[in-house]
């Protein structure tokens, strides 16, 4: 008994002593986590500060292009000061001179300091709390200084003009002048925010933010005080007389964290307390059923299985994961360098393999996933030759290491475009070849792809073949269970954990696959799949080479598959080509196009008239295609009617986006005819669809546009040039040579203005209107069959997309306005000559 009780006291001792550590041990987390947020805070408070600085750049540099203009045109003063007025309404402009003559904006000499240091030369920032910000630069003639030129922004401008607000939703931000003088508050700035400002606490937490900035660029103090806790920062804008201060909540810093830590902690000590109750109580007890030694040592047996397996799983993902992902970013440096081409390819294959192996590693860690069932099958639009290509690169080393002969055979009429998990399929074939080649000691390893297609699906066969060691009778039953290897004595030598073939047949069954084994041991074996996948291109796969790209279709005849003379098609798109060869090629279907140049031209027609099916633009300038689908949702009589989503930008995970928003498919610019008349087949009222007559004369190609009228051009007018493929752009054209000849001439005719319109905007910084227009051209370049246009546009509507991105660094904008800047004039040049070559003329 007295035992009983020294063990009890003992027991709340210890509980009373972790409770006192736990204690002491969150207290000094808490002063840490605050150390580390004052060193988070004070970098923000330099972004912050290089923020505000740019924005006083952005209305001194037309001030500085204004002046450098004066210094060779003094006669444009007028006119110069107009423009300043046009291009900044907020600021009012003047021109000053030595004697303090003025025009424009009158300036009295004492209205601000520093404007004198203007005329020796400087551009400055002033403030004066009466009037508001002065931005001065000098303008020269020769060495000499002879004009200051300026505008001021008054006071009741600056919280819209230079405030911060807009940083994020907890940081309050003042741009305050040398003497203290608040010129630039927050957003809402109240009498409350005054008494805020001159709290004692938040006093003493500014004095030593001043303190440290005399030996650091920003600085950030945690201060607690009847206010609450908040961190307060400030940082010196340079080159100016203006600093920045102010404040967030702690909470918004490191709330949530220690938040969570205390949640944490209460659970470990309520935990720890349960755990005491139920050692007293066992204590007290004295277990009065006794285990058995078989069932300790059962116990204890999948004790070590269940350790074994984790530690086997943690092991495998330090030692395989990081080694991977290290190939995987060194050769993705690789890639960013200007390479030859065969190193490229190489290089080009390392990648395509480090993903697929990454793939299979982490379902292999992960297998607890496996075994929960919460294995999910995530299906895109995938390209079968791709698949298949990446698939030989990683297998086909393991086999020549080998020294195997390992062969593909794909059935050229395969469509090539289909619709399914296409990393759940790598991963089976992948897994089946691999095993293949484990057990193949000499000889060969063949993959053969072939399929039956019915209407819109593709039944999927793939046999892989081997003369290896093949599989005994009576070890069929267990080829698919995980963590068993067959025919040990034989296989001692052979690598692997048993989960290949077990994964394989999981994944089949979750995707309604089927998978068959022939195998005669001693002589090879054969397994066998099938796999429904969704067609959603009929261009046929062709005939296979691992080590090449896959040709372009030269097949210059074509025949209409259907045709719908009473079905509505409104096509909307506000470029002229897109809509031309979108109407083009329906021309051969017989049925009615309608074109609209804008989401709000598009909404006036769907209310005069019904339609079937909408092709609409992802991407234009005003209103987009998501928002025009949304209003258009919204109109009487249009809950039959299908919208598909027509755009250039065709990334992983598309097909979800578009689904989201309430499109019903999408299709990737430039698209083909047979791609195009694949989707409206899909989505027409089946009683419209009629079959083409046997022999459907050629039809003729719409003229473009009254200005572009000319006769039907044969082969030999079509222009040949080194910048424009043919080949492609009758692809694009569905082989129509009347419909690419036209399309020619109306991007050679309509590039003088699109060209002047990228002009007027890279002049002006119109970023967003420069990413609508260049992504058009990006499209249109390739329907014409221009490689090299195509991708230069691409390459500079990535940079006005990083340039335009709200979570963009300061350095990140600066790159991409470089990168805009340095090749603008040289894609011009490029849009100049391809629009010459492509003239019919």
């Amino acid at each position: 008994m007295n035992n009983r009780k020294k063990m009890l006291l003992t027991i709340l001792m210890t509980l009373f002593l972790i409770f006192l550590a736990g204690i002491f041990i969150q207290h000094r987390i808490v002063a840490m986590l605050n150390n580390a947020a004052e060193h988070s805070v004070s970098r923000q408070t330099e972004d912050l500060s290089m923020l505000a600085g740019e924005r006083f750049l952005r209305f001194l540099t037309p001030l500085q292009t204004a002046a450098n203009h004066l210094s060779t045109h003094e006669q444009d003063k007028e006119a110069v000061l107009q423009m300043l007025v046009q291009q900044n309404p907020q600021g009012q402009a003047g021109l000053i001179d030595f004697q303090h003559h003025t025009m424009g904006r009158f300036l009295s000499r004492d209205s601000f300091p520093r404007l004198q240091l203007a005329f020796h030369g400087n551009t400055i920032i002033d403030y004066n709390p009466d009037i508001g910000i002065l931005l001065a630069t000098p303008v020269f003639y020769g060495d000499n200084v002879r004009y200051v030129l300026y505008q001021v922004y008054p006071l009741e401008m600056l919280p819209k003009l230079f405030a911060l607000s807009d940083y994020d939703a907890f940081t309050h931000v003042i741009i305050q002048y040398r003497d203290g003088t608040l010129a630039v508050p927050y957003e809402n700035y109240t009498t409350d925010d005054t008494k805020f400002w001159a709290d004692d606490t938040i006093q003493a937490g500014m004095k030593e933010v001043h303190r440290r900035l005399q030996r650091s660029k920003a600085a950030a103090v945690y201060t607690e005080g009847a206010e609450g806790k908040f961190f307060v920062f400030g940082a010196d804008l340079p080159q100016t007389d203006f600093s920045l201060i102010g404040y967030m909540p702690w909470s918004a810093v490191a709330g949530q964290i220690t938040s969570i830590y205390q949640r944490v902690f209460f659970l470990f000590s309520f935990m720890l307390i349960l755990f005491a109750c139920l050692s007293i109580y066992l204590l007290m007890a004295q277990t009065s059923v006794a285990e058995t030694e078989e069932l300790r040592e059962a116990r204890q047996a999948a004790d070590a299985a269940n350790q074994a397996k984790s530690q086997f799983l943690a092991n495998m993902s330090h030692e395989i994961r990081t080694p991977i992902n290290a190939i995987s970013g060194m050769n993705e440096m690789i890639l960013r360098q200007e390479l030859p081409a065969e190193v490229r390819k190489y290089a080009s294959n390392i990648k395509s393999a480090t993903a697929a192996l990454l793939t299979i590693i982490n379902e292999i860690l992960d297998f607890s996933k496996i075994e929960s069932g919460h294995m999910e099958i995530v299906p895109t639009d995938y390209q079968l030759a791709q698949v298949l290509r990446e698939v030989g690169t990683l297998v086909g080393v393991r086999a020549h290491a080998k020294n195997l002969a390992f062969k593909i055979h794909v059935d050229p009429y395969l469509p090539n475009g289909l619709y399914g998990d296409a990393g759940r399929l790598r991963q089976i074939l992948i897994n089946l070849l691999n095993n293949a080649i484990k057990y193949t000691p000499s000889g060969s390893v063949t993959l053969d792809i072939s399929g039956q297609r019915s209407a819109s699906t593709l039944r999927l066969r793939a046999a892989v073949t081997d003369t290896g060691i093949g599989i005994r009778e009576e070890d069929r039953a267990r080829l698919f269970h995980v963590f068993e290897r067959l025919d040990i004595k034989r296989n001692c030598q052979i690598e692997g954990t048993g989960l290949g073939l077990a994964i394989t047949h999981r994944l089949l069954n979750m995707m309604k696959g089927t998978i068959q084994v022939d195998s005669t041991y001693g002589e090879g074996s054969t397994f066998t799949i099938e796999l429904p996948q969704e067609v959603h291109s009929f261009d046929p796969i062709g005939v296979f080479n691992l080590n090449a790209q896959p040709d372009l279709d030269t097949n210059l005849s074509h025949q209409a598959s259907f045709i719908a003379p009473d079905a509505r098609v409104l096509i909307v798109d506000d470029n002229d080509m897109n809509c031309f060869v979108a109407s083009s090629l329906l021309k051969e279907t017989q049925m009615q196009t309608t074109i609209a140049h804008s989401g709000a031209e598009a909404l006036e027609t769907l209310q005069k008239q019904s339609f079937h099916v909408v092709l609409l633009d992802y991407m234009m300038p005003g209103m987009d295609g998501v928002e025009t689908l949304h209003k258009a949702k919204q109109l009487q009589g249009i809950s039959s009617t299908r919208f598909i989503a027509l755009t250039a930008t065709a990334l992983s995970g598309s097909r979800e986006k578009f689904l989201g928003e309430g499109f019903d498919n999408y299709l990737s610019k430039p698209m083909t005819g047979d791609e195009l008349t694949a989707m409206l087949h899909r989505y027409l009222p089946a009683e419209l669809i009629k079959p083409a007559p046997a022999s459907l004369p050629p039809m003729a190609a719409p003229a473009p546009a009254p200005a572009a009228e000319a006769p039907p051009a044969t082969a030999a007018d079509t222009p040949s040039s080194p910048l424009i493929d043919r080949e492609l752009g009758m692809k694009y054209c569905n082989n129509m040579e009347a419909i690419y000849h036209n399309i020619l001439g109306m991007f050679s005719k309509q590039s003088t203005g699109k060209i002047a319109r990228l002009d007027e905007d890279f002049a002006t910084g119109n970023w967003d209107d420069y990413r609508i227009n260049i992504h058009a051209l990006k499209s249109t370049a390739l329907t014409i069959g221009c490689r090299s246009l195509n991708q230069k546009a691409k390459e500079q509507e990535q940079a006005a997309k990083d340039y335009l991105a709200e979570d963009a660094a300061p350095s990140q904008k600066q790159q991409a306005l470089d990168y805009l800047q340095q090749h603008h004039a040289d894609i011009m040049a490029l849009y100049r000559q391809t629009a010459e070559a492509a003239n019919p003329q």
